[in-house]
């Protein structure tokens, strides 16, 4: 189980987990919210949470689960490019992390995954993450934890105009910007 922060590109969580059952991704979601909420405090508002039609995110356990703390949208059915964010990072991880070792135990698996989503955070910066201006990429928690701002590529005009709209809100409100969408995905 997957969750990205969609705009900073930050791995709020990556669990593994011995099958896709609603409980299970439920739990997974809220470690991601858990993080989320130890980096910037409580949220505010309910981010919006995209995921795939799996059936752990059909699943009535899950739908209850998440009412009332997630705005929740599913893609469209067989239309993988819609959580292309997330699938590139699958790609990433399996290039950069899981091609690379034999794991000998599950526990071993998780700590790996956790030293990458640290280095994936932390170390790596994103191609996708520019500072204005230009300048070299930044990683995922400058922009996530520490509040640095980066440019939309231009083929993301869709996100800009929400992003504008985001912080009209903000400044109306006088509330810190956070980023309020998540994509999950359990793969």
């Amino acid at each position: 189980m997957t969750v990205i922060d969609y705009y900073s590109r930050y791995l709020l969580g990556c669990h593994f987990t011995p099958s896709y059952s609603a409980r299970e991704v439920t739990a997974a979601l809220d470690a991601a919210r858990a993080e989320a909420e130890r980096v910037h405090g409580p949220l505010l508002k309910n981010p919006f949470l995209v995921t795939d039609n799996g059936t752990s995110f059909l699943a009535r356990y899950f739908r209850h689960h998440i009412d009332g703390q997630y705005a929740h949208v599913r893609i469209r059915y067989r239309t993988p490019t819609q959580l292309g964010l997330i699938e590139r990072f699958h790609q990433t991880l399996k290039d950069e992390e899981v091609y690379w070792k034999l794991y000998t135990s599950p526990g071993e698996a998780r700590v790996s995954l956790q030293e990458f989503r640290n280095r994936y955070n932390e170390i790596r910066p994103h191609w996708a993450l520019v500072p204005p201006g230009g300048g070299d990429p930044l990683t995922p928690a400058e922009v996530y934890v520490h509040g640095r701002e980066v440019e939309l590529p231009k083929w993301q005009g869709w996100a800009r105009a929400a992003r504008e709209k985001l912080q009209n809100m903000v400044a109306g409100a006088h509330l810190p910007l956070r980023s309020d969408m998540m994509v999950a995905q359990a793969d």
